[in-house]
């Protein structure tokens, strides 16, 4: 048997909170778990959409039937199968709907990343390896990827002020793997601040206010830098 790989293109969709204009100096790029649509994890952040924001929800790039052969369609970002070049083919994706927006938002815009179960592992390694420049990092429901040289990627992930947040009823997450993943990130020297809330494996409003509050004060900081 002999494998051979072929570069194709394919249409990828995403799905913006408004249309894009000059005054959006608040760019949230906001990445879907595991069997979710992009258009549906949009919703959920409803509670803090606004004018001068504009929230852009990628959708990954393998949809399937949830339930086997119909019904729910759903998407994943990638499977452990071609793992490589699913990332290559996601993170290029990914560099591409920014460059696509950029020229439509004021260009002193403040780039957020915020990536929800799978889209958390996918969002830390889109910063590793894309060009897009991106300002902050909250991975809401989901942690680091194992598969990223973290010791020359430091001071990158430390200049993004990571917030990490955890439901106290995340089916995913309870104490024990949490304190493993808090010892991991301590030693590799990654700054964070962690915050729980009530909640489940799911990005609720009360909390999602609270992360806008955090972002807006970074971007006040940005601004005078």
């Amino acid at each position: 048997m002999i494998k051979r790989n072929i570069s194709t293109t394919k249409k990828a969709r995403y799905f913006l909170s408004q249309e894009p204009h000059c005054e959006i100096d608040e760019i949230w790029i906001v990445l879907h778990g595991y069997g979710q649509l992009a258009n549906s994890f949009l919703d959920w952040f409803k509670p803090v959409f606004s004018k001068n924001t504009l929230i852009i929800s990628p959708e990954g790039l393998h949809r399937f039937y949830w339930n086997g052969f119909n019904g729910k369609v759903v998407a994943s970002w990638m499977t452990k199968e071609d793992r490589l070049d699913d990332i290559n083919d996601y993170i290029n994706y990914l560099d591409n709907i920014i460059y696509q927006i950029k020229p439509l938002v004021s260009t002193k815009s403040f780039y957020h990343i915020l990536g929800f179960s799978q889209g958390a592992a996918t969002a830390c390694r889109w910063i590793s390896l894309g060009e897009t420049k991106l300002n902050s990092l909250t991975l809401w429901g989901g942690s680091f990827p194992n598969d990223i040289d973290y010791i020359n990627k430091m001071n990158i992930f430390n200049n993004l002020k990571t917030k990490i947040f955890i439901g106290e009823n995340d089916e995913f997450y309870n104490k024990s793997i949490i304190n493993k993943e808090i010892k991991r990130l301590n030693e590799y020297k990654i700054k964070f601040n962690f915050h729980h809330y009530i909640g489940r494996h799911k990005v609720e409003a009360a909390p999602l206010k609270k992360l806008k509050k955090l972002i807006r004060k970074e971007i006040e900081s940005f601004k005078t830098t």
